[in-house]
């Protein structure tokens, strides 16, 4: 819209408050006739929200209207607008599907640094710019690192934990940057920095793939190892490029931009682009406006990069598409697979793949109902050269220390996959009948050891408490239940030594992980792997708990050239089947079958609405969600609940769960958060919760 002879245009303008609702704002029709480029829409905005001075963007043009009660906006800082308005009706697609107020939506969807705040004190704006680098632990567990202290320690584990973390991930888990300075420096953890250049005319490398075209639509690619995958993906990139198009592939983790980025290095050039939350904020913003208004890209990102508005996007990838590191865990809980769909529902023309090499049962499904096609024309067990010989242990804690050293062959190359974190998983009193819980969030205590002694830790509060021998109730003997990567990191090295690591990248003999998973590109091929009982993934009170269960056992057979050892006590579950028969439609059929059975994805749509405060009873949430019902006049509601959630106690507040299926009038959920917010409880509204506890 241009200026007109007005003496305003009124706008509509997003803000970051957890308010359902857009702003009506006025911009001198003077001021805009200076500006180079007049587009309002999707442009970033300064302006007063009461007594603070906060970052908006213009989502909209609101009736012109003269009343004194509308202010006037501080500034529009850029030259040209954060997004074009079809990423504008995507994001208010996204804002509507998720039950998301509109302004936190959009806040969180831009760099951090176009976040800006006023300093009331200074009259100045926070612009939020910082440089960012990411972070990895060097070891495999806290056992043999003595002489540090708890704050170090704490922060170790917390990095040993998430496997990768940026700076802003330490700060908001209350660590010091200085204590991460000295785990630098004592080599416990290792820094790594990502430097990107403005595109420049160089030669182009010698091409030797063939490009491919592809239509528009929805695409499965499944059952594929992930280098050949890669393969595909080069002559997709080429044929767009060739077309004056880009294209965008998005990834669970850095770990594996890192692995790929030299290969398409080779091939593009400097026509790739790397985004993702630990580069500088300052490089983030130059490589956004960049892919704005330049095409015949190729872009490699993590979940922020969809957010992008990419000039002349012609097709999106989602890569390891299970990954449930594309689900945020804070509000908006968006998951960056619909995110991708939501944008090729708006710009139509477009393809979107998900990939990986065990899929999911929802991407499955598409492809059974033709929602989706397959882009896998080979089975994928035809073309392993050498097939794997799997061999089934029982599995019993007694003997775990036994037969695992048995298991391994130091002379060849060793995956041991772990599927627990910590030392054990719980103590036990056998008389009770108990765990020993945290008194603040009502749940198992995770055993942890280092070479100075064990403790016990809850994993939602982080706070630690002493080990025990006797249980305080009834003052018998304890018993730990479980392991974790940390006591099997400790039997290997006490019996190999250096020749155990936690890096694949070491190329050591004996390689140690807790998961395959979300991580297909980082791990090549061992001569012999190691599954150490899966089982566990049977035991989650999910619905996706089987499937869990068969992608930790299939994943790890496409890295594995000689020998497969799987520890565990159900052979006879059908996901054994389907790997022996080299048939991984024999388990979906199942799971599909089940999934109908008790109403769940794909087969109903999940809302999870989970309700917080400190002294709240299940009572009080009965009576509100009731008389929510009652208010909004909702005639046809199906759910169960009210229920504990399974973590019933956090950081001493108290935590009640509702599952909601198939309801359709997500809309009236809004009043539902409103109504929650007077009585100062926190309501989280989780739409297509990738979890049910």
């Amino acid at each position: 819209m241009k200026a007109d002879d007005k003496e305003y245009i009124y706008v509509d303008v997003a803000l970051p408050v957890a308010l359902f609702m857009t702003f009506t704002y006025k911009i001198p029709v003077s001021y805009i006739n200076h500006l180079e480029n007049k587009e309002l829409i999707g442009r970033r905005v300064l302006v007063p929200f009461r007594n603070l001075g906060l970052t908006g963007i213009i989502t909209g043009f609101a009736e012109n209207k003269d009343l004194k009660s509308i202010r006037e906006i501080y500034q529009i800082p850029d030259k040209k607008p954060v997004w074009s308005e079809d990423y504008i009706q995507i994001l208010k697609n996204i804002s509507e599907y998720y039950v998301s107020p509109i302004g936190t939506t959009i806040y969180y969807a831009m760099p951090e640094g176009l976040r800006w705040k006023l300093n009331r004190k200074t009259g100045n704006w926070i612009k939020g710019i910082s440089e960012e680098k990411i972070y990895r632990p060097a070891v495999v567990t806290l056992s043999d690192i003595p002489h540090l202290s708890e704050k170090a320690r704490k922060l170790l584990e917390f990095i040993l934990e998430k496997g990768e973390v940026d700076r802003n991930q330490v700060k908001e888990a209350g660590f010091s940057l200085n204590t991460l300075k000295t785990l630098i420096k004592k080599g416990l953890v290792q820094e790594e920095r990502f430097i990107f250049r403005e595109e420049k005319s160089v030669k182009q490398p010698e091409i030797k793939y063939q490009s491919i075209n592809l239509k528009s639509g929805i695409y499965l690619y499944k059952n594929q190892t992930a280098q050949n995958r890669l393969k595909q993906y080069i002559k997709l990139g080429l044929s767009v490029i060739k077309n004056g198009e880009s294209l965008l592939i998005i990834l669970p983790n850095i770990a594996t931009i890192q692995k790929i980025y030299p290969e398409l290095k080779k091939i593009f050039g400097e026509r790739v682009f790397i985004y993702h939350d630990a580069i500088t904020e300052k490089e983030k913003i130059k490589i956004w406006f960049s892919l704005k208004e330049t095409s015949k890209k190729i872009v490699l990102g993590t979940y922020s990069a969809l957010f992008i508005p990419i000039k002349n996007l012609k097709a999106i990838i989602i890569e390891e598409e299970y990954s449930q590191a594309y689900k945020a865990d804070r509000t908006p809980r968006f998951d960056a697979r619909r995110v991708a769909f939501e944008i090729f529902r708006v710009k139509k023309d477009i393809s979107l793949i998900y990939a990986s090499t065990v899929p999911s049962v929802e991407s499955i499904y598409m492809l059974y109902t033709k929602k989706a096609k397959s882009l896998s024309r080979k089975d994928i067990f035809k073309n392993i050269n050498k097939k794997p010989e799997i061999s089934l242990k029982s599995f019993s804690y007694k003997d775990l220390k036994k037969e695992l050293i048995k298991a391994i062959k130091p002379e060849e190359k060793n995956l041991i996959i772990v599927n627990r974190k910590g030392y054990a998983s719980f103590l036990y009193c056998p008389v009770c009948e108990e765990e020993i819980k945290c008194e603040r969030c009502d749940i198992p205590l995770k055993i942890h050891s280092t070479a100075e002694q064990k403790y016990l830790q809850c994993e939602i509060c982080e706070k630690r408490y002493p080990y025990i021998k006797t249980c305080p109730e009834c003052e018998h003997k304890l018993e730990e239940i479980g392991f974790g990567i940390e006591k099997v990191g400790k039997i290997l090295k006490e019996k190999f030594g250096d020749n155990v690591s936690i890096d694949p990248e070491k190329n050591a003999s004996i390689t140690i992980t807790t998961s395959v998973t979300s991580r297909d590109f980082v791990f090549g091929i061992y001569d012999r792997i190691i599954n150490i009982y899966p089982d566990f993934f049977l035991n989650i009170p999910d619905f996706r708990g089987e499937e869990s269960f068969f992608r930790s056992i299939a994943l790890p057979y496409f890295k594995v050239s000689s020998k497969y050892i799987i520890f565990t006590n159900h052979p006879e579950h059908i996901a054994f089947e389907a790997l022996d028969k080299k048939d991984f439609s024999i388990f979906y059929k199942y799971e599909l079958q089940n999934r109908k059975l008790t109403d769940m994805p794909p087969y109903s749509k999940l809302i999870l609405l989970t309700f917080e405060k400190k002294g709240l009873e299940l009572d009080k949430v009965k009576q509100i969600f009731q008389e929510w019902i009652k208010k909004e006049k909702i005639s046809s509601i199906e759910y169960e609940g009210p229920f504990f959630a399974i973590f019933s106690k956090v950081r001493e507040k108290n935590r009640f769960q509702i599952l909601m299926r198939n309801f359709k009038e997500k809309e009236k959920l809004k009043e539902l958060y409103n109504l929650c917010s007077k009585k100062n409880i926190k309501l989280i509204i989780d739409v297509d919760p990738r979890q049910t506890y």
